[in-house]
Order: structure tokens, then C-alpha cells, then sequence
């Protein structure tokens, strides 16, 4: 019951926060690298397929107009945020680095980013994938590292 309850709860870290704070949970609770690895990778990628997806045939719908015209103001401000004007001058390539940077990169500001550089989603979903894949890496080994240290620091001090 205990490994269930971790287990759910980085699911929601991850699902609410991203990585950032998933993965520090899950290397906390000494859960598998490989395991915490797979997993925040795959989810990021299904969040960003779930979006692609809810985002084309959500809008479609007559009924559903005005949630698309706050959606698209929700957007507009997005697009004048610090994030999207770093983002902007680099292009498509931001689309691989914001994910490879281990705290950034969620698969929202892909979704925005997409939209704003008018990109298939087949190609920045590519990118992302790569990004995230890099970042992912980063992101673990680096928490790993430092849980190990401490635990060796500790073994030290006594």
C-alpha cells in the first residue's frame, strides 16, 4: 500500500508541477532511476499528445466557441510572458531546448510554442521528444548523484 501511495503521488506531482518536483520525489523515496527516468519521460510525451489532441478537437465544436476565444486571449498573454520572449528569437530550436533544461519545458509551453511559431505538431512533437529526452537524463542522473553523495556523507560522518 505504501509503494502505491508514493507511486501515485509522483504521478500528481508530475501531472500538477512537471519533473521538477516529480522526480526529486520519486529519487526521495529511492524509487528506481530507471523507473523514475521512463516514466517522466513517457508522461511528459502522452501530456503533450493529450493536449495536441484536445486542443484540435475540443475547438472544433460550435458549442464550445467561447472557451476557444479565452483560450486564445489565455494565449496571447502567454505569448507576452519573459518564457515565450526568450523563446521567441531561437525558433524551433527552443522547441529542444526548453525540455532539455532539466526545471523547464513543459509540455503546455510546447503546446504554445507550437501554436505560436505555426509548426506541425508532428515536427514539434519531434523536438520536444528529444528535448525531453535530454533534459529527462539530465535531470535524474543529476538527483541521483547528489542523493548518493549524501548517503555516502553521511556513512562518512558516523
Amino acid at each position: 500500500m505504501r509503494l502505491f501511495s508514493i507511486i501515485l503521488g509522483y504521478i500528481g506531482l508530475h501531472l500538477l508541477w512537471g519533473r521538477k518536483a516529480s522526480v526529486p520525489y520519486a529519487v526521495g523515496f529511492n524509487l528506481n532511476g530507471y523507473l523514475i527516468f521512463a516514466s517522466a519521460y513517457l508522461m511528459d510525451l502522452l501530456v503533450l499528445l493529450i493536449l495536441y489532441w484536445a486542443y484540435e478537437r475540443t475547438f472544433s465544436l460550435r458549442f464550445l466557441s467561447l472557451a476557444k476565444e479565452k483560450a486564445l486571449s489565455f494565449q496571447e498573454r502567454i505569448s507576452r510572458s519573459k518564457m515565450i520572449g526568450w523563446a521567441k528569437p531561437m525558433g524551433k530550436a527552443s522547441l529542444f531546448l526548453m525540455p532539455a533544461i532539466p526545471t523547464a519545458g513543459r509540455p503546455f509551453n510546447i503546446l504554445f510554442l507550437t501554436l505560436i511559431f505555426k509548426l506541425k505538431y508532428k515536427e514539434s512533437f519531434f523536438l520536444f521528444a528529444l528535448g525531453n529526452l535530454i533534459g529527462t537524463i539530465i535531470w535524474v542522473s543529476m538527483l541521483e548523484g547528489i542523493i548518493t553523495w549524501a548517503k555516502i556523507l553521511a556513512l562518512l560522518h558516523h
